[in-house]
Parts: C-alpha cells; sequence; structure tokens
C-alpha cells in the first residue's frame, strides 16, 4: 500500500468512528428519560386474624 492509500483509509476509518460517536452522543441527549412513579399499594379492606398472630407468638 502506498502512502497516500493509508492516510485516505485512516481519514476514513476516523470520519466513520467520530460520526458514530456524534450519532450516540445525540441518540443518548434525545432519548426519552424513564420516570417511574412508584405507587404505594393500599389496603382497603383488611383484617388482623388473632389466630395467626398467636401461631406467630409461639413460634418465637
Amino acid at each position: 500500500m502506498k502512502k497516500k492509500e493509508l492516510l485516505l483509509l485512516s481519514i476514513g476509518v476516523f470520519l466513520t468512528v467520530l460520526a458514530w460517536l456524534i450519532a450516540d452522543i445525540f441518540h443518548a441527549a434525545t432519548q426519552e428519560k424513564v420516570r417511574a412513579k412508584t405507587q404505594i399499594p393500599t389496603l382497603d379492606k383488611y383484617q388482623i386474624k388473632r389466630e395467626i398472630l398467636n401461631v406467630l407468638k409461639e413460634r418465637n
């Protein structure tokens, strides 16, 4: 390979990598951010069963 061919090849690779990097940064900047709101589950009707509490008390 001649020096001129090697120079053109290396410039082409450099420009490809540079374009890929710019596209990746642009994609990361414009990507929609995920904002998940966690909701605490609510118990509308709950009952405490004394039998279960007694069994748990006996285990300890």
